[in-house]
């Protein structure tokens, strides 16, 4: 093997690799073989657009077990072709390791591509572009050990498009999305070895050179302690000026312990010192013996970091829920409690504890889908409440996710969300003692999180449509929305304000390798505006 290649981009000059090329007419496009010479002294004809990629004698390999690395060839680009490939997974890693073909590329985020998962024998056909790059077409199970040698074959002819594994077809759709463009080669969480790379088809003149494109997001939750599945982020800023950003690792939505897994999902963070523009590493704040998610983020104004989430145990080979439970920290985050607290056995909880400004704590819970609720704390959260429903007389599938804010005329608004009808809210007068009946809030919406800015708007982010958010300039009377922040659906998300007067919010992708994604905006008149990271 030779030097590492993250750092270079290719020239554009695909004469300089040793190619076979026979050509003959074909209308408007010449009808090719090409076969590239992995050797080194080749790079420049590629785009290493993500990963640490080395070129030896007749091999591509990616280094380096990665999210989504990516090497694109910048010409020639095709229509209709048939291209293979060997690849060989390497077993290292505890993501899902997989090996992925790139096809009609316009751009290093822009293309079809072949999610080839060697961990969970799954073929995944998916559609990528800078703002959403999980868009699945197709998915089916295949058998694919690793450390073994496969030969993958792509034929598109028009939008019909047919994937077969060692002289297999495994899998055909239909899609007309993307017509023409490059190839290249992918991996996910996966050190991966490609060879014997060939492309007959149709060569074809693009209108743009190939984009080197970066996404409008950034991915806040990579590394080995996060997991092959990132969810339910939440963060806060604290008192030192740092940003904590908290979210469940695992290996798939539900992450009960497993052989590889033996203590199940976690609870990871990461912080932020320069305004959500770089942030550590991922480390392990929390994890027992069971799957332990959803986890929410607050600071007291005694410096208490409370980190809520709930717990499952394997049952009947189900799961069966623990209840709230939290973990404190007393140094900033740097240590937490080795053992959870259960506040209240049998409700779960996707909120941040809420100091009130008489110094009480009030925490959104919810019990299936019965109703919303909360338990209050007056004691600094030493002693809790007996939960305190919210909508359980509506008799409505209030699979709440419960969250408060407090407004200016010193009564509480508790949003609860609905998988089957709208979200709905109530109030409370007595600082969450009692309830009002729960009324439709006009519009449909998962994992409602509250947040006020520093210019008096309040903030809904939700899932459903997409990443959303919807604002309230009267104190939660009505809402103006929903802004779209991104396309993907996994959301939970969660926002705060930076110092400039931005609003950085913080969600995930769902789907195969999942991760926390971050996005910067700013709250106009006229709803959001999206903004780039400094």
């Amino acid at each position: 093997m030779t030097r590492p290649m993250s750092a270079l981009w290719g020239s554009g000059a695909l004469g300089a690799l040793a190619c076979l090329f026979l050509i003959c007419s074909c209308g408007c496009a010449d009808l090719q073989t090409v076969t590239p010479s992995l050797n080194p002294g080749q790079e420049g004809d590629w785009l290493f657009a993500r990963g640490e990629w080395e070129m030896g004698e007749g091999v591509l390999e990616q280094t380096v077990p990665d999210r989504g690395a990516a090497a694109v060839m910048e010409s020639p680009a095709f229509s209709d072709f048939t291209m293979t490939c060997d690849f060989n997974v390497s077993p290292v890693g505890s993501g899902v390791r997989a090996a992925a073909v790139l096809f009609r590329a316009t751009g290093t985020m822009s293309y079809y591509w072949l999610h080839l998962d060697t961990k969970n024998n799954s073929a995944i056909f998916v559609r990528s572009t800078p703002d959403n790059t999980w868009m699945e077409i197709k998915r089916v199970h295949v058998d694919m050990p690793d450390d073994t040698w496969h030969t993958v074959t792509v034929t598109c002819a028009g939008p019909e498009i047919k994937i077969a594994l060692n002289d297999k077809e495994i899998l055909a759709v239909t899609d007309d999305a993307l017509s023409q463009g490059c190839v290249g080669l992918g991996t996910s969480q996966a050190k991966v070895t490609f060879r014997n790379l060939k492309i007959e088809g149709n060569v074809v003149d693009m209108p743009e050179p190939l984009a080197n494109e970066e996404p409008p997001y950034k991915v806040i939750s990579r590394g080995e302690a996060a997991g092959s599945y990132q969810a339910f982020p939440d963060a806060c800023r604290l008192q030192n000026g740092d940003i904590m950003a908290v979210f469940y690792g695992g290996y798939g939505h539900v992450s009960l312990p497993n052989d590889d897994w033996p203590k199940g999902g976690r609870i990871c963070m990461v912080r932020s010192s320069d305004e959500g523009r770089t942030w550590t590493e991922p480390e392990i704040l929390f994890d027992d013996d069971i799957d332990n998610r959803d986890p929410h983020i607050a600071q007291m104004s005694d410096g208490t970091l409370i980190c809520s989430f709930f717990s499952l145990k394997p049952k009947d080979k189900r799961w069966e829920l623990i209840g709230t439970q939290i973990v404190t920290s007393t140094d900033g985050g740097k240590t937490w409690e080795k053992e959870a607290r259960t506040l209240v056995p049998g409700w779960a909880v996707s909120a941040p504890v809420r100091e009130m400004p008489d110094g009480t704590y009030i925490l959104g819970i919810y019990k299936g889908s019965e109703c919303g609720g909360v338990i209050r704390s007056t004691d600094k959260g030493k002693t809790w409440s007996e939960p305190i429903p919210i909508g359980l007389e509506a008799k409505k599938p209030l699979d709440a996710e419960t969250d408060v804010i407090l407004c200016k005329d010193g009564r509480l608004y508790a949003a609860l969300r609905s998988s089957r009808i709208n979200m709905h809210y109530a109030w409370s007068d007595d600082m969450g003692l009692t309830w009002s009946p729960v009324e439709d809030i006009g519009f449909v919406g998962h994992a409602p999180h509250l947040y006020r800015i520093s210019t008096g708007e309040i903030l809904l982010t939700h899932r459903v449509p997409s990443t959303s958010m919807h604002i309230s300039r009267d104190e939660c009377k009505t809402w103006e929305g929903p802004y779209i922040i991104d396309s993907v659906g996994g959301a939970y998300p969660a926002t705060v304000e930076l110092k400039d007067g931005t609003i950085m919010v913080v969600y995930y992708e769902e789907g195969g390798g999942s991760a926390v994604r971050t996005k910067r905006f700013k709250v106009t008149d006229e709803g959001l505006d999206i903004l780039e990271w400094d």
